[in-house]
C-alpha cells in the first residue's frame, strides 16, 4: 500500500511539505492543524501535537500503528488522532488525512451551512456535496465517531465550530481538496453577499453525476454504491422552481457589495 518508489523517508518529507503549504496559505496557523499518511497496512505517520505544522522537520514525523501506539518519534501525536485512524478503519482506500481551519470553510461550518449547494459544476463532479458533522469536543471518541461515518460517502467534511477535513489516495490529492473546498466556500460567499445563486437543472445536475461517474470518481470507495448521489439527500436546499435565487431588496449598493467582497478575498490573500 505504501506509493511505488517512496520510502519512509520520502513520505515524511511530503508531510512537512504540505504542513508548509498549509501554513502559507493561512489554512493552518500556530498549533493548528494535523496531517497523516497510511504508510502500510500496519504503520501510519502522523504530525506531532502542539507544533506548528509549518515549521516541521522530517525527524519530528511521528509513525504509529493502527491502535496509536508510538513506534518511532519523540513526540507524542496529534491530539487529533483518533479521528485519523477511525477514518482508516473505515475506509481501507484511504491512505491520507488531512485536517485544518481554513477561514471562509471553517466560517460555514461555525455557522452551521453544510457546502451543499449545487452551484458549482468542479464541486459536483469532484466531491458531490460536502456535509456538516455535528459537533463533539475535539480530540474525542465522539468526534471521530461522527466524522468517520460522515467519510463512508464524502471525501471531505466540515465539522461543526471546528474546521475541515479532506482525504485522499494520497497526501497531496487530501490537501488539494482542502484547498478546492476552500475555494468553493469563497466562491459561495461571494454569490451569497451578491445575492444571487443560479443552481443546476435536474438534467444539468444528471450530466454532471454521468461525468462524475465516467471518470471513476469515488468507485474505490468500498461505501459507493451505497451513497445517496448529489440531489437526493436531505440536507441538500431545495430550489425555487425558478432555477435562480431572486436578489433581495434589502441588499447594500452594487459599491458597498464589491467593497465587501474585495475586502473578504484580500483578507484571505494577505
Amino acid at each position: 500500500m505504501q506509493a511505488p518508489g517512496k520510502n519512509i523517508h520520502d513520505h515524511k518529507r511530503d508531510i512537512v511539505h504540505i504542513g508548509k503549504m498549509m501554513y502559507e496559505r493561512r489554512f493552518i496557523v500556530a498549533g493548528d492543524g494535523n496531517i497523516s499518511v497510511r504508510i502500510s497496512e500496519e504503520f501510519i505517520l502522523t504530525t506531532p501535537t502542539a507544533l506548528c505544522k509549518g515549521m516541521l522537520s522530517p525527524d519530528q514525523i511521528v509513525k504509529i500503528d493502527l491502535a496509536g501506539k508510538v513506534l518511532e518519534g519523540e513526540y507524542q501525536p496529534s491530539s487529533e488522532i483518533k479521528m485519523h485512524l477511525a477514518v482508516y478503519h473505515t475506509r481501507p482506500d484511504i491512505k491520507a488525512v488531512v485536517h485544518a481551519h481554513p477561514p471562509i470553510s471553517t466560517g460555514f461550518a461555525v455557522a452551521g451551512i453544510p457546502l451543499d449547494q449545487l452551484i458549482l459544476a468542479e464541486m459536483v463532479v469532484n466531491f458531490g456535496t460536502i456535509p456538516i458533522a455535528p459537533y463533539h469536543p475535539p480530540s474525542t471518541v465522539e468526534l471521530a465517531n461522527v466524522v468517520a461515518e460522515k467519510v463512508r460517502c464524502y471525501d471531505a467534511v466540515l465539522m461543526a465550530n471546528h474546521g475541515v477535513m479532506t482525504i485522499g489516495p494520497d497526501v497531496y490529492t487530501a490537501y488539494h481538496r482542502l484547498e478546492m473546498v476552500e475555494q468553493f466556500a469563497v466562491i459561495n460567499l461571494v454569490a451569497h453577499v451578491l445575492g444571487k445563486m443560479t443552481t443546476f437543472s435536474q438534467q444539468q445536475l444528471r450530466d454532471l453525476i454521468t461525468i462524475r461517474e465516467q471518470l471513476g470518481i469515488g468507485a474505490q470507495n468500498p461505501y459507493h454504491r451505497q451513497c445517496p448521489l448529489p440531489g437526493q439527500t436531505e440536507s441538500v436546499h431545495n430550489p425555487p422552481s425558478s432555477s435562480e435565487y431572486e436578489m433581495p431588496s434589502h441588499l447594500p449598493d452594487m459599491e458597498t457589495l464589491v467593497k465587501i467582497i474585495t475586502q473578504t478575498i484580500m483578507s484571505i490573500l494577505r
